[in-house]
C-alpha cells in the first residue's frame, strides 16, 4: 500500500511539474516529466492527455495524435472530449476530411452538444459542403425551430454559399427579434467588413452587450475592424488585455502581431508570430503575418512559401488568398490570380474590388462569362458612375459570344409527298 501511494504521489508531482513547463511554453522538459508520470501511473490517461499537449506544442502532430489514442485506450468506451481533441489536431494538420469524419460520427452518436453540432456545420460549409452543413443545422432546428444560434449559423452558411440577400434578411430578422444576440451581431459585423463598410461593422460591435464585449472572438473581430479603418494602434490596445489574460491564446497573439506589423514594428511582429506558433505550430493567421512581413522586405519567394504553408493547414483561409492574387497579378500569373479570387468568391469572402478584378480576368481569360457579367452588374448597381466598372463591362461584352443572326432570305420548307 505504501508503494502504491508513493507511486501515486510521484505521478502527481511529475504532472504538476509538466503543467508548469507547458504553461511556460517549454514542451521538452514537460515531456520528460510526463514520461515519469506515465511510468509511475501506467493505468492513468492523464499523462497521455498532457503528452498530447506537449507534442502539439513541439509541432509533432503525429505523436500528439498517438498520445490521445493511448489515452483513449485506457478509458472505456468513446470519450467525446478526446475525439474532439483528435479532430482539432487533424484540422491543425490540414486533414479536414479526417476531422469531419470524427465529428460527424460524434454527431450521429448523439455525443455532441448543440453548440458542437453548429460548429460542425460551420466546418462543413468552410470545406465547401453546403448541403451537408444545412442538413446538420436542420438537426438542431427540428428540436428547436426558433433556436437563434442555429438561425445565426444558417445565415453564416448562406453567406458562404453566396446567398447574400437571404443571409442579410435572416440576420436583420434575428437582430430585430433579439437585438442582444451576440452571434448575429458578430456575423453581420463580418458581413459589413467584407462588404467594405467597416464603419457599420464597428457600429454592430459597439451594440454588443457588456457581458460579451470582452469575449475573445469579439475582441479579435474588433481589432480586425480597427485595422480596416486604419486604426492599428487602437487595435493593439483592444487586444492587449486579451493577450495579457490569455498568454497562450495563439489566435490573439497572431492578431496582435498583425496590428504591430501594421505600425511598422516588424521585429516585434515576428516575435509575436514565433510565440503564437509555439502554441499552435500550423496556425494559418500566424503564418500569414509572417508572409506579410516577408512581403514588406520584398522577399516574395519566402512570402509565397509562408502563404502556401498557411493554406496547407487551412485551404480556405481567406486573407492568404487575398494576398496571393495580388502577388500573382504583379507577376503576370493571371490564371493563379484568377484561382485565388475564385476561392474567395466561393467562400463568400470576396470584396467588391475583388469581384471586379475577377470579372476583368474572366474577360481576359474568356471564362465564366455569365458569372462575370453578373458580378460587374452588381458593382455598377452600387456605383453607376464608376468608369473602371463600365470599362470592365465593355471588355466582357466585346469578348462575349455573339448570337447567331437569323437568316434574312426566303424560308424554304422541304417535305415529301404523302
Amino acid at each position: 500500500m505504501a508503494a502504491v501511494q508513493n507511486r501515486a504521489q510521484q505521478a502527481q508531482t511529475a504532472l504538476a511539474e509538466a503543467r508548469s513547463h507547458l504553461a511556460n511554453g517549454q514542451p521538452a522538459p514537460a515531456l520528460a516529466a510526463i514520461r515519469r508520470a506515465a511510468t509511475a501511473a501506467p493505468d492513468s490517461s492523464e499523462p497521455y492527455l498532457l503528452m498530447a499537449d506537449a507534442q502539439r506544442m513541439s509541432n509533432n502532430i503525429g505523436a500528439a495524435i498517438m498520445a490521445l489514442k493511448q489515452a483513449e485506450a485506457i478509458i472505456p468506451g468513446t470519450d467525446p472530449n478526446i475525439q474532439k481533441q483528435l479532430a482539432d489536431l487533424y484540422l491543425g494538420n490540414g486533414n479536414t476530411a479526417e476531422a469531419l469524419t470524427i465529428l460527424t460520427t460524434l454527431r450521429d452518436s448523439g455525443l455532441m452538444t448543440n453548440a458542437d453540432v453548429l460548429a460542425l456545420a460551420r466546418l462543413q460549409a468552410k470545406d465547401g459542403q453546403m448541403d451537408a452543413a444545412f442538413t446538420t443545422i436542420e438537426g438542431v432546428l427540428r428540436e428547436s425551430p426558433d433556436d437563434p444560434e442555429a438561425k445565426a449559423v444558417e445565415a453564416e452558411v448562406l453567406l458562404m454559399k453566396g446567398d447574400e440577400l437571404l443571409a442579410a434578411n435572416l440576420m436583420d430578422k434575428l437582430l430585430g427579434n433579439n437585438p442582444a444576440h451576440t452571434a448575429a451581431r458578430l456575423l453581420r459585423a463580418r458581413y459589413f467588413l467584407v462588404s467594405g463598410v467597416p464603419q457599420m461593422a464597428e457600429a454592430d460591435l459597439q451594440a454588443i452587450e457588456p457581458k460579451d464585449a470582452n469575449r475573445a472572438d469579439v475582441v479579435m473581430l474588433r481589432a480586425r475592424v480597427m485595422l480596416a479603418l486604419g486604426r492599428a494602434a487602437d487595435a493593439e490596445a483592444a487586444l492587449k488585455p486579451l493577450v495579457d489574460s490569455e498568454p497562450q491564446n495563439a489566435e490573439a497573439l497572431a492578431w496582435m502581431a498583425e496590428t504591430v506589423l501594421a505600425q511598422g514594428r516588424r521585429q516585434d511582429a515576428l516575435s509575436l508570430v514565433d510565440r503564437a506558433l509555439t502554441f499552435r505550430p500550423r496556425l494559418a493567421r500566424a503564418l500569414y503575418v509572417r508572409g506579410r512581413a516577408q512581403e514588406e522586405q520584398n522577399d516574395r519567394k519566402s512570402a509565397e512559401e509562408s502563404y502556401r504553408f498557411a493554406l496547407s493547414a487551412d485551404p480556405r483561409f481567406s486573407p492568404v488568398h487575398g494576398r496571393l492574387w495580388r502577388m500573382y497579378l504583379e507577376a503576370d500569373r493571371k490564371v493563379d490570380a484568377y484561382t485565388s479570387l475564385e476561392r474567395l468568391l466561393d467562400m463568400g469572402e470576396a470584396s467588391l474590388e475583388e469581384k471586379v478584378v475577377l470579372s476583368r480576368l474572366s474577360a481576359q481569360l474568356q471564362t465564366q462569362m455569365t458569372r462575370a457579367m453578373k458580378l460587374i452588374d452588381e458593382a455598377i448597381k452600387r456605383d453607376p458612375d464608376n468608369t473602371e466598372y463600365q470599362e470592365v463591362k465593355k471588355q466582357l461584352l466585346s469578348v462575349a459570344p455573339k448570337p447567331k443572326k437569323k437568316s434574312e432570305g426566303p424560308l424554304i420548307i422541304r417535305g415529301g409527298r404523302r
